[in-house]
């Protein structure tokens, strides 16, 4: 019998590589030399990304606030502005593929360089490539046999979409507003026809100071926002994910020194991305064989990563946090700043384990010197979900709420907050499908009358029939009382009809 097989293609956009690179950025203050410098924040935004042969260009900007004591003790702030550009090698980049590029701040540091100071920051990318692909697998043919099973192919969409959030507050009268910090949690993505409504919360860090003192004091503000993303892919009921980037943000101080308050308006620009997963389940063949003829395989694997569920927790953490810097009980505490946490997450059976890092920045007096110290909280907690398995893979978004610090042991720095997590779970699946056949020689046929098979124990119908060399419905249809999986006692028959020559 002749063999001709015939194929099919699935055209989909699937992620590709991951890739991670590092950038140093830098920033000079001139005639700093004299201040002390209090507290540093960094915030990166990012700019266009392009795929090329072997790499991945990106940029963006970078933006410094710092707060310092000048000679005099004077409280003093600053805001300054870099812009940026670098690659990162990539050995399956292409130009026909596109880089989804999300920049974070690592660390920042500061140094002396002669009458200058010079503010840095190590600024991470951590790059996913979306890469139009087509999976070619065996459909069948002339004297083709295939065992199809469903295989779960999913598709990845991006959108991106902006909006603008407002908020104004009342704090207590003050002086000048020295240092703003902002984190965004994204608590909710759900798709619906066409869109996917975003939802979330900006932790607003406000550092200023008092009215012709040297006296700092902060403030925090939770501000929840939300948003519908168009995107023509999503529909009710498929998975999705998002991310925020703080494009713009303007802090305002509106201060009424005759009722000792001061009125804060904040008003934030939001890029919003979302990705929506559509999956779909597609027959490919699992195995194949020719009748009559010896073949060889080919057989590629399909990944799969899609989102299972998503929930909202809140943790109090707290603890002695590990300090850089020193205090005792004769140091004053003013403010704590630019809270932070970088979280981890591993899922089992039953529960998601997060552990994670508390940051921030702690502003005292000692004696009448002002001085700072960082402070470093590490935690660790089970979070309980049914939906959780093992072999999962969970995403955090974290905020960090509330955080206060206290001396009650002297030279310690006891610490303890809120942590708000967004956890979102993706399972992951890999498949193996028939993407190539090539006919061998031919098998020599039996000619007896009929053949008795004795199987292996657990052999399904497929089994039997590939080692038969037989359709599976000709192997059913001569022995129809069997079921399986077999037990390895049973005994196959074929009949085969007599050629009769003339």
């Amino acid at each position: 019998m002749s063999v001709s097989a015939k194929y099919e293609n699935y055209a989909c956009v699937v992620p590709g590589g991951k890739v991670k690179a590092q950038s140093v950025v830098e920033c000079r203050l001139n005639e700093w030399s004299e201040n002390r410098i209090l507290a540093v924040d960094a915030r990166v935004i990012p700019g266009s990304s392009e795929c090329g042969a072997g790499e991945v260009r990106y940029g963006g900007k970078l933006y410094f606030s710092i707060v310092a004591c000048d000679e005099n003790g004077n409280i003093i702030g600053a805001e300054r502005g870099v812009e940026f550009s670098h690659h990162a090698l990539c050995e399956t980049a292409a130009p026909a593929q596109t880089a989804e590029v999300v920049l974070k701040v690592e660390k920042t540091e500061v140094r002396r360089d002669g009458r200058a100071v010079v503010v840095s920051a190590i600024v991470s990318a951590e790059i996913e490539l979306f890469v139009p692909s087509q999976i070619s697998y065996l459909s069948g043919g002339d004297g083709i046999v295939c065992d199809f099973a469903p295989v779960r192919v999913v598709q990845v969409f991006v959108a991106a979409g902006e909006t603008e959030v407002e908020e104004e507050f009342d704090t207590d009268y003050v002086g000048d507003v020295l240092l703003h910090s902002e984190k965004v949690c994204v608590l909710r993505a759900a798709a619906s026809a066409g869109e996917i409504d975003v939802s979330g919360e900006i932790n607003l860090g406000i550092l200023a100071k008092k009215e012709g003192e040297s006296d700092l004091v902060s403030y925090e503000r939770l501000i929840p926002f939300r948003a519908q993303i168009p995107c023509d892919e999503a529909v009710s009921g498929c998975g999705a994910s998002a991310s925020v980037i703080i494009r713009s943000v303007n802090v305002n101080a509106a201060c009424e020194e005759d009722k000792n308050r001061c009125r804060i308006r904040a008003e934030f620009v939001l890029e919003i991305r979302v990705r929506v997963y559509r999956g779909e389940n597609v027959m490919m063949p699992m195995d194949a064989f020719c009748l009559g003829q010896r073949c060889t395989l080919k057989k590629s694997e399909i990944h799969t990563e899609e989102p299972v569920c998503s929930f909202n927790t809140t943790e109090r953490v707290s603890g002695v946090a590990a300090l850089t810097g020193h205090i005792d009980f004769t140091c004053s505490m003013q403010a704590v700043a630019l809270a932070g946490c970088q979280v981890a997450a591993g899922v089992a059976d039953g529960e998601v384990n997060v552990e994670g890092v508390l940051t921030a920045t702690v502003l005292f007096k000692a004696g009448q010197e002002p001085s700072c110290a960082q402070i470093d909280l590490p935690f660790a907690f089970p979070v309980k979900n049914e939906k959780a398995k093992s072999g999962d893979v969970a995403e955090v978004s974290a905020l960090v709420c509330g955080v206060a610090a206290r001396q009650k042991k002297e030279g310690e720095l006891e610490a303890e907050a809120a942590v708000k997590l967004c956890i979102t779970l993706y399972s992951k699946e890999t498949s193996t499908a028939v993407c190539g056949l090539e006919a061998g020689e031919a098998i020599a046929e039996n000619d007896s009358a009929f053949s008795v098979y004795i199987p292996a124990a657990g052999d399904m119908l497929w089994d039997v029939a590939k080692k038969l060399g037989k359709s599976p419905e000709e192997v059913q249809r001569c022995n129809a009382e069997l079921t399986y999986p077999l037990s390895g006692e049973e005994r196959i028959v074929i009949y085969r009809r007599k050629q009769e020559k003339f």
